[in-house]
């Protein structure tokens, strides 16, 4: 019985240990993220930027994140899993070092394109190889360290960033050490990604059983779950023969891939990025500059991101959206009316802490719903042949929409009143809501081949995850069986 113990701990341990790993190109997507909130002022007086300036190389990430999300679909198919990740890690650390140097702002610009190029791979990749590594029981919530990691990098360059740029003063050493700090992070998942197993699902895909086992023999409690998974990863396999692209010959597969394209669209247009990246102008809008204001926003959106790891497995993913794009709404609208207050009348202490508040209590709304599992039921609901497809297709599509609103949001409360974005981004949240209860499943629990049988067998999209009585491999079984060619 000890024996069985140590062997389950030490099983568990190396999964963790290699999820948190591959989970550190979400770290680095959050420290890119993040960076600007807290350092636009300090390049602005290194380099002398305008605001359109400013606004453009802060967009310029997203520009690169959609080559990158573009490419990283053959990436992954031809080069697999884990050296796409071996691949995000160097092209961080390169360019985080180049733009540490403080070249000339076109140099500085194409290093931020080229970090949004490795922020679009490693958006595509970590998922996916999270997904397709950890256990069925804990896969939601490995993969959530994703959007986990994204957060605690958004924080780290928040603090880091102020505490140099309060401690230092001096813009141009200040500017070198907010580089500086991605380089340490970037270098760290550079190292630990070189030894990181390869997905077990993609090795089976390329024929390399005996490989694939290997790496399910240490991530894998029993001989009996590597059986079976193997089993089930070899019929999915050849259910779908072919290249990918023959994927989208498959009215099934588009059908699933508007869900995944429109999912990802929502979670940028209930405004996240514009919260993200200018929360401090925002407030700085309302007359608020102090420390809470400048840390408020990464502090919240990564303590509320913990829970999530928690709740993804044991409430599940729909139930987390309802929540989250509830209480985004009601705060978004909190948060225009508090600002029609502030127009209508000098900033007063009421419209003030409304508006701290309703930006705490969406980042809350958002950290733990919106923020993971958008990306976690992204990696679940494709089909293992049109995966890569499908990832590259909504991470491109993600990317558009935070290029969009990163471009646009100040310049829209500028043309329309502050107040204004914050309703159109409540809309959204109801429209998402709307979606949700037609078109998204439930995958809590549920193995990715049954998720897989039941969309090619016709299940509508929102009863993909469910198993109608039977046992799941039974019904993943019948499925694949019964599947046309």
């Amino acid at each position: 019985m000890s024996q069985h113990v140590s062997a389950n701990a030490q099983y568990r341990r190396i999964v963790y240990m290699i999820c948190l790993i591959g989970a550190l190109g979400g770290l680095l997507f959050g420290l890119d993220q993040g960076f600007i909130a807290n350092s636009l002022a300090t390049i602005d007086k290194v380099y002398g930027l305008t605001t359109e300036q400013g606004e453009h190389y802060s967009a310029v990430l997203a520009w690169g994140g959609i080559l990158g999300a573009l490419l990283s679909g053959l990436f992954a198919r031809f080069l697999g899993r884990k050296k796409v990740l071996v691949l995000a890690g160097f092209l961080f650390t390169l360019l985080s070092l180049i733009s540490s140097l403080l070249p000339p702002l076109g140099i500085l610009t194409a290093c931020r394109f080229g970090l949004g190029f490795a922020v679009g791979i490693a958006s595509f990749t970590v998922p996916l190889y999270l997904s397709e590594t950890a256990p069925t029981s804990i896969r939601g919530g490995m993969a959530t360290l994703f959007q986990l990691m994204i957060t605690i990098g958004i924080f780290l360059i928040a603090v880091t960033n102020v505490a140099i740029a309060k401690v230092l003063g001096h813009f141009e050493i200040s500017l070198s050490l907010m580089f500086g700090v991605i380089v340490l992070f970037a270098a760290i998942m550079f190292l630990g990604s070189l030894f990181l197993p390869e997905s077990p699902r993609w090795l089976m895909l390329k024929g390399r059983e005996v490989e694939a086992r290997k790496v399910l023999a240490r991530v894998r409690e029993s001989q009996e779950v590597i059986e079976e998974e193997v089993s089930e990863i070899k019929e999915s396999i050849r259910v779908n023969q072919g290249s990918g692209a023959a994927m989208l010959s498959k009215g099934y597969f588009w059908k699933i891939l508007v869900v995944g394209v429109v999912l990802q669209m929502f979670q940028q247009l209930v405004g996240i990025n514009m919260m993200i990246y200018y929360a401090p102008t925002i407030f700085g809008y309302a007359g608020m500059t102090g420390i809470i204001a400048l840390l408020a926003i990464p502090t919240v959106n990564m303590l509320f991101t913990f829970p999530a790891i928690k709740w993804i497995d044991k409430w599940g993913r729909k139930k987390l959206l309802y929540m989250g794009a509830t209480v985004m709404m009601i705060s978004m609208f909190a948060a225009g009316f508090a600002f029609l207050s502030i127009a209508h009348s000098a900033p007063g202490a009421i419209s003030k802490t409304v508006l701290l508040l309703s930006a705490v209590v969406y980042i809350f709304g958002f950290a733990c719903s919106w923020g993971p599992v958008a990306w976690v039921i992204c990696a679940e609901v494709f089909p293992l042949k049109g995966r890569e497809i499908g990832m590259t297709v909504t991470t491109m599509i993600n990317w558009t929409f935070a290029g969009v609103v990163m471009a646009n949001a100040l310049s829209f409360m500028k043309a329309n009143g502050n107040a204004s974005i914050f309703f159109v981004f409540g809309g959204f949240c109801i429209l998402s809501m709307i979606f949700l209860k037609f078109f998204v499943p439930e995958t809590k629990g549920v193995s990715l081949e049954h998720i897989e049988a039941n969309l090619e067998n016709g299940v509508p999209l929102r009863d993909l995850g469910k198993v109608d009585g039977q046992s799941q491999g039974q019904n993943i079984n019948a499925g694949l069986a019964g599947t046309k060619a």
